[in-house]
């Protein structure tokens, strides 16, 4: 860990599903079903693609949601100074 917002970032990201309600957790089921539907009907070369397009858009979630936290932590950090 670099610095203390990182230390910071991995223990909310460890309590996180303590804090998730049962809509989270519905619609997260129903994503998975409909992409194992959705997954069924692709070609091998479909299938390929959008692994490629589905680990882009989870990077591209991930940097966005650190970079989020990481900024709502300094804002928090310089308001109670």
């Amino acid at each position: 860990m670099s610095d203390y917002i990182d230390i910071l970032l991995s223990a909310l990201e460890e309590e996180m599903y303590s804090y998730l309600g049962e809509d989270y957790f519905l619609s997260l089921h129903q994503s998975g079903e409909a992409l194992a539907a959705l997954s069924d009907t692709f070609t091998p070369q479909q299938q390929a693609l959008f692994r490629a397009y589905d680990d882009a858009r989870s990077k591209n979630q991930s940097a966005y949601q650190d970079t989020y936290a990481r900024r709502a932590f300094l804002l928090a950090r310089a308001v109670y100074r």
